[in-house]
C-alpha cells in the first residue's frame, strides 16, 4: 500500500467573497524584500528591542514570474511588503521561477540533497515525497500555536497538503484548476447561442468554430500541467466519476486502465484530432495560450480560477465578452456534471533544514501570506479564499469574478490528479498526455503505461 494517504473530499465550492459559497512560471528572479520581527525569545523572557534583533532571512522560492499580474502572486507579495515595512529585523529573500517544470525539477534536485528554501510553493503529491524523505517539517506545531489562524481556514483546505495524519502545507487558496473561459462574441459569430452543455455540442461548436476560421481552444501545454491539471482531472472525473479516483488513491481496486479512464482519454486525443486546438499546443506555455485568446485569434481557453486576474488585464472588449463554465457532460458519464477539479491543489511548505533556527519568522511569514489580510485582499479581487474573510471592499470585485462566483456556487470539486498522484505518476501521465494529442500514443496505451508506473509505488 501506498504510504501516502490524504484525506480527499468532494467539497462544495466556497467563495468567501459574501456573494456565494465558493490548481506555472523563466528564470531564477530573486526580490529581497526588506524584514519582519524576530520573534520573542524563550518563554517568559522579553523580545529583544528591534535595535538588539538580529535580521532573519528567510528564502522563499515560488513559481510566479516576478510580473505576474494573476491575483495569488500580486496579493502575496503586497502582503510580504508590508510584513517587512513593519518587522525590519525579517528579510524574506524571494526567488521566482516562472516555469512550472523548472521550478519543480529544481525542487526535487534541493530536496535531494536536503536544501530545501526555508519556504516553498508545493503540490500535495510533491509534499507526501517529502515528508517520507524527511526534507520537509510538520506544520501542525506552530499552527496549534495560534488557535485564531488555524481555525480561520475553511473545512477541508488542507486535505490536499496532509499525509500521515500531519501537515505539511498551509493553503492560500480554494481554486477550480478547470474553467472554461469562452469569448460570447466569437460563439455567437459563429452562431453558437450559448456554452455547449453536452460533448455532442461542444464538438458541433468547433466544428463551427474551425468553419469561421477560429482556432476553437487555445491550449499551451509546452510545461505538461496544463492538460493534466486543467482539462484532464476534470474530463476524467465526468467519465469515471469521483468514488473510482478515491479507489486509485486508496489503491482499492481501481486502475488507470479502466474503460471509464481510457474513454476519458480518447476523448481529449477526439478534441485534438476535430482540430479543437492550436497546432503548436505542445511548444507554447499558458500565458501563451491566454495572449491566443486576448488577441481574439481563439474562442476558449482552459485554467484555473486564477486566471481570472489575467484576463481582467485583457484587452477590455475581451474582458466584456468573457464568461464561464465548465466542462459539458458526457454521455454514460458516472461523474457529476456539475462539478469541476479542485481544491487548495497547492500551498506553502517549510524546509526542515533551517525551520528550527528560522520557525518564529518562518511562522510570521506564512500568517502573513496566508491570514485574515491576505485572504480580505483577494477576495477584494474576487479570488476564491481558503481562510475566512469577513466585512471587506467588495466595490473591485470584477463582474469575471462576479460570474465565477455564481457559476461555483453550484458547483462540487473533485480531485486534482496531480495533487494526489506520485510525482512519477504524474511525470508519465503528463508526457504521455502530450504524445496522447500528437496521436503518438493511443488511449489504452497510455493508459498502461500510467498504470505501469503507479504500480512500481504500491
Amino acid at each position: 500500500m501506498k504510504t501516502k494517504r490524504l484525506q480527499a473530499a468532494g467539497l462544495t465550492v466556497a467563495l468567501a467573497v459574501g456573494m456565494a459559497a465558493i490548481a506555472g512560471c523563466g528564470g531564477g528572479n530573486t526580490n529581497e524584500s526588506s524584514p519582519s520581527p524576530a520573534a520573542s525569545g524563550a518563554s517568559g523572557t522579553p523580545a529583544a528591542s528591534p535595535a538588539e534583533q538580529k535580521p532573519v532571512t528567510v528564502t522563499f522560492m515560488n513559481m510566479w514570474p516576478k510580473d505576474s499580474t494573476e491575483n495569488i502572486a500580486t496579493s502575496v507579495r503586497a502582503q510580504l511588503e508590508k510584513l517587512q515595512a513593519e518587522n525590519p529585523n525579517i528579510i524574506v529573500q524571494e526567488e521566482s521561477i516562472g516555469d512550472q517544470n523548472a521550478y519543480y525539477t529544481k525542487l526535487k534536485t534541493l530536496a535531494a540533497s536536503n536544501d530545501l528554501p526555508d519556504l516553498f510553493v508545493s503540490k500535495g503529491s510533491e509534499l507526501a515525497m517529502f515528508a517520507k524523505n524527511e526534507t520537509v517539517a510538520s506544520l501542525d506545531g506552530i499552527l496549534d500555536e495560534d488557535a485564531a489562524w488555524k481555525d480561520g481556514f475553511l473545512p477541508s483546505s488542507f486535505n490536499d497538503l496532509s499525509s500521515g495524519g500531519k501537515t505539511y502545507g498551509i493553503p492560500f487558496s480554494m481554486l477550480a484548476t478547470s474553467v472554461v473561459y469562452y469569448n460570447k462574441e466569437i460563439l455567437a459569430d459563429a452562431g453558437i447561442a450559448s456554452f455547449p452543455q453536452t460533448w455532442a455540442e461542444l464538438e458541433a461548436a468547433i466544428a463551427a468554430l474551425k468553419a469561421k476560421g477560429v482556432t476553437p481552444i487555445a491550449l499551451g501545454n509546452k510545461e505538461q500541467w496544463v492538460a493534466n491539471s486543467c482539462i484532464l482531472s476534470a474530463l476524467g472525473d465526468r467519465y469515471t466519476g469521483s468514488d473510482w479516483f478515491y479507489g486509485i488513491i486508496e489503491n482499492s481496486g481501481a486502475k488507470f486502465t479502466d474503460t471509464e479512464f481510457v474513454n476519458s482519454l480518447a476523448a481529449f486525443q477526439s478534441l485534438a484530432k476535430q482540430g479543437a486546438f492550436n497546432s503548436d499546443m505542445n511548444s507554447i506555455n499558458n500565458d501563451q495560450q491566454k495572449t491566443l485568446y486576448f488577441n481574439g485569434k481563439a474562442a476558449m481557453f482552459l485554467e484555473g480560477s486564477w486566471a481570472i486576474g489575467a484576463v481582467n488585464a485583457a484587452p477590455q472588449n475581451i474582458v466584456d465578452n468573457t464568461e464561464v463554465a465548465v466542462l459539458p457532460s458526457v454521455d454514460g458519464g458516472k461523474g457529476n456534471p456539475l462539478a469541476t477539479s479542485g481544491g487548495s491543489g497547492s500551498g506553502y511548505a517549510v524546509g526542515l533544514k533551517g525551520y528550527e533556527s528560522k520557525k518564529e519568522a518562518i511562522s510570521e511569514v506564512l500568517k502573513a501570506i496566508s491570514g485574515a489580510d491576505f485572504a480580505k485582499s483577494l477576495a477584494e479581487k474576487g479570488e476564491p479564499v481558503a481562510f475566512k474573510v469577513g466585512d471587506y471592499d467588495k466595490s473591485s470585485v470584477s463582474q469575471l469574478a462576479v460570474k465565477y462566483a455564481e457559476l461555483s456556487s453550484g458547483l462540487q470539486f473533485t480531485p486534482i490528479y496531480d495533487s494526489y498522484l506520485s510525482p512519477a505518476t504524474v511525470s508519465v501521465m503528463n508526457a504521455g498526455l502530450q504524445d496522447l494529442l500528437l496521436e503518438g500514443v493511443t488511449p489504452e496505451a497510455l493508459a498502461q503505461k500510467i498504470q505501469a508506473e503507479y504500480d512500481k509505488g504500491i
